[in-house]
């Protein structure tokens, strides 16, 4: 059976082992050739293990055991007070930080125009002294003023980078406060119907534990195991009878939807040495289960 683990925004995939007498049914078959028993297995589907990656006090979870959830739908909520709280917090020192920021830039700008004034100033005496129309010393005295202005603008860019540098981190700090109010309402991935349900309101729930797992049951999978001199059976896209033990040898329908490239060694588990020798190839088949009568874990066979 195949799961599929999302946990912390990621989704895992993991494939339960079958059991080893679904792969010696398949084994017997082909020691037999084609006369053997239809290759058996049970049936599986992709299931999905929700939590969140915040974790803590639960306030509510919606869906039952059972229910039917579509994507979107809001599934588990998460106390995330104490989250709203530093993020209002975080956005208060923002604007503090905002404020002063601009009081920063617009000492910038009288800096620059100070600086601006000395230079303008010390040319036009630079040009008088070359006529001897003023002294060398006021010359000097205003080169003093433009390196005073010059030390104040590098100070204030400085400033006001400091200022800057503050903001953007409590912008980022703002950024994971809104991700992990959004990691505290569980939303559905996907649709499906509710097979596990692991909290309860009033619960704390570990960070990536599963709170819900989901599988949509409205189509299953059955795979089964053939043997090389049996794979010209079957074809991507056919059609074959599938036949369910628990509902009395009625035949469903089923379409072969993979057939594995590569053959694999039955198990090390198997009985004997030459069923262990045996190669074998994985067929998948997905059988539609409208009205539900279909579970997972159902043992079934197709007919060759």
């Amino acid at each position: 059976m195949m799961r599929l683990h999302r946990v912390g925004g990621r989704t895992i995939c993991r494939w339960i082992a079958l059991f080893p007498f679904v792969i010696l049914v398949a084994i017997a078959g082909c020691r037999n050739g084609r006369n053997g028993p239809n290759p058996s297995g049970t049936l599986e589907t992709t299931e999905i293990d929700l939590g969140s990656p915040l974790g803590g006090r639960v306030l509510d979870v919606r869906p039952g055991l059972g229910d039917r959830v579509s994507v979107g739908d809001t599934l588990v909520l998460f106390d995330v007070e104490l989250i709203e709280l530093q993020r209002a917090q975080a956005e208060a020192n923002r604007r503090s930080i905002e404020v002063q920021r601009d009081l920063a830039e617009e000492d910038l700008r009288q800096a620059e125009r100070n600086l601006d004034l000395a230079e303008t100033t010390l040319r036009r005496l630079q040009s008088l002294l070359e006529q001897g129309s003023t002294t060398g010393q006021q010359v000097d005295d205003l080169t003093a003023k433009r390196d005073v202005a010059a030390i104040q603008v590098s100070a204030a860019r400085q400033h006001l980078g400091l200022f800057e540098a503050e903001e953007a981190k409590l912008v980022a700090a703002l950024a994971v406060f809104d991700r992990q109010l959004e990691d505290g309402i569980l939303v559905s991935p996907a649709s499906g119907t509710v097979l596990v349900r692991a909290v309860e309101p009033g619960e704390i729930a570990l960070p990536g534990a599963t709170a819900l797992r989901i599988a949509d049951l409205s189509e299953l999978e059955l795979r089964v195991f053939l043997c090389e001199e049996n794979l010209d059976l079957v074809h991507l896209g056919q059609r074959m009878p599938v036949l369910v033990d628990a509902l009395e040898g009625e035949a469903l329908e089923g379409t072969v939807a993979w057939i594995s490239d590569e053959a694999e060694f039955t198990p090390k588990n198997a009985q004997t040495r030459n069923a262990r020798a045996q190669l074998v190839y994985a067929v998948k088949l997905r059988v539609g289960n409208p009205d539900g009568r279909l579970h997972i874990g159902m043992p079934a066979e197709i007919r060759l």
